[in-house]
Formats: C-alpha cells, structure tokens, sequence
C-alpha cells in the first residue's frame, strides 16, 4: 500500500537549508594547508539536489568535530609543522538563502550567504615535535584555543525540477573573513580564499517518501598570501538515501567522499604535495512540524564517522540544523483573512 507524503514547507525550508548550508566553511581535516578545506562536507545532507519554491529561508546549525591523527603524519599549520594533532571544532552556523522568480535555462536563480557573525571554537593540540616559527624543532607538546567567527561565503545558485527529479547548479565563494594568526596552531579561518562548483541531483518520491540524493563539486583554491602556501584542488562527493514518513519523521543514511586531486605547493610549501583523503558514511534523523500551526519548523540531526584516511585528521561530525521560511509562510484561511 503506497504511503502519500505531502511535500509541505516544512521540507522545503529544510531543502533550502541544506542546499545553502553545503555552500562553504571551514572543514576539519581534509589534507591542503592545516588539513583544512573551506567546504563543509555532510552539511548539504538531505535534499541536495531539491531548490525550494521562491522565498527567503533561514537555516541555524550546530555543528561539532573531533579528530586526531597520528605522529607518523606531519602537518602544515601555517608557519609551523605539527605532528601528533587532535583538533575539537564547535561552531554555530546560520545561512540566509533567497529564491527569487528569476528563470535561468528554465531554472531558479537564487543566492546565499553564510553569514560569520555566530561564535565558534576550535582547540588543537601537538605532540611528539613540531617545527617553530623560527625554524627551531622542539620537543614535547602545545595546545591552544581560539574564540571568534569564522570565514564568510556567498554563492549563486539555479535549480531546476521534472516530476521526482530535482537538480541544481552552484557556484560559492570563500572569503576570509575568520579569526588567522599564521604563528598559531589554532584558527577559526584559513586565510585563502576558494571557488567552489558543485552540482546536485535528488530523486524524490512523494507517494513512498523514498529520497535519493547525490552532489559532486571541486574546490578551487588560491594562495594563502601569509605563510605562500598555495594548497591543491579538491574534489567532493556526497550522497544519502533517505525515508520520509507521513507522521513527520525521516530515518536515512548518508555519507561523503573527500580526494585531492593536485597537490600543495608555493614557496611556503615544506612537505610536498599533500594530498588528502577520506570517506565517512552514518545515520540521518529528521522531524517537521508547525509552531503555532503557522510556522513550519524542520530538524535534522546527522552523525558521520570517517575511515580511508590519508594525510589528515580522522575524526566525527555531529550537524544538528533547526530551519524556517521567512517571507513564505502559508497561514491558516481563517487567519490569511486578518492580514
């Protein structure tokens, strides 16, 4: 027996949320300069591919990391090379995205920005030895904190629909807006900025609920005019499949694939190409509902565990998104007619 799921505004804010929270920010452990990317992979998770209706749409997103890696592997941190790390990112993210009405090739033009004013923290660690920012090698270990914002990204989008298909195109870039010292291990910003084009596909049926989505992109990125390190290309792929019940609720699995495709360089560069590596796969968990049966609301929480590493750090990332329309919220008849 087919189960109707009803594609509300309650997912759809969600679809607008994951597509404009995938745009850019700082990323733990993919190898480049500091083992960092400036793409947030597993933020984009549900929906990829799905461009919802014209209208603003505001996203807010806890977003935690811990990762280490061993003292076989040292790291370009700036100015110094570390080895031995343990990095613990937590960070508030929000996201402003705009549908307009504009057509593109039959597409939605919209635009995007994840805005730097949320707080966040980052706490690294460093054992076995690393070299100094005079050159020095020492011994023994360091730690350090850094409080603050972090780097800002605006993008441009269009998106396109056919029946259950739902694909877009995106170009985001990466402005270094977070807080940098080239001298430290810590950071909240990495001080290059980076292009990034992706496209996404989501298969959505609403008679079942069954959702399948898939997004491919690489990251362009330009020098790090500091420390002269100019890191690689990278690509990234994403993917989940995701159930969407009737009662409000969606249960799935999701994951993403991370590969530098050249490698660092610059005369800043001290270890050669550095190319980087990793997959991660784990559990999605969503619920929509109505505050005041006016204000559709959508959560989400997705939890991914990464393996197959290569020159960077192996950790978790735990997302927890809270999401809402704007300027598009349907009222009740009864109360349309007050307003």
């Amino acid at each position: 027996m087919k189960r109707r799921i009803a594609w509300n505004a309650p997912r759809t804010a969600c679809a607008a949320v994951c597509l404009a929270g995938s745009f850019a920010f700082v990323q733990p452990s993919q190898a480049a300069e500091y083992g960092l990317g400036t793409y947030l992979l597993g933020l984009s998770i549900p929906m990829s591919g799905f461009t919802p209706p014209p209208g603003f749409y505001l996203s807010d997103t806890a977003y935690a990391y811990q990762g280490a890696a061993s003292g076989s592997v040292r790291f370009p941190f700036g100015r110094v090379l570390a080895a031995q790390i343990k990095e613990d990112f937590l960070f508030d993210i929000s996201t402003m995205t705009w549908i307009t009405d504009v057509k593109i090739l039959g597409g939605n033009l919209g635009f995007a920005a994840t805005i730097p004013f949320p707080i966040g923290t980052e706490r690294t660690s460093v054992g076995a030895t690393f070299t100094s920012p005079t050159g020095n090698m020492v011994s023994g270990s360091l730690t350090q904190s850094t409080f603050g914002i972090g780097d800002m990204a605006v993008a441009g989008l269009v998106g396109w629909h056919d029946g259950n298909s739902h694909w877009n195109v995106a170009v985001t870039g990466t402005i270094p807006t977070g807080i940098y010292d080239p001298t430290s291990i810590s950071f909240l910003g990495l001080h290059r900025p980076s292009v990034d084009v992706r496209g996404a596909y989501t298969y959505l049926d609403p008679q079942t609920g069954l959702e399948i989505s898939a997004a491919v992109g690489t990251t362009f990125n330009y020098i790090n005019t500091a420390t002269n390190y100019q890191s690689g290309n990278e690509l990234h792929f994403e993917w989940d499949v995701n159930e969407h019940f009737a009662s409000g609720f969606s249960l799935g699995v999701g994951g993403y694939v991370y590969d530098q495709v050249t490698g660092d360089g610059g005369s800043g560069d001290r270890i050669g190409p550095f190319e980087g590596r990793v997959v991660a796969v784990g559990p999605l968990v969503g619920y929509t509902f109505k505050f005041m049966e006016i204000i559709p609301v959508q959560l989400n929480a997705r939890w991914f565990h990464e393996f197959d590493v290569r020159n960077r750090v192996t950790g978790n990332s735990i997302f927890g998104t809270i999401s809402v329309p704007l300027l598009n919220i349907n009222l009740p008849p009864a109360l349309a007619a007050k307003y």
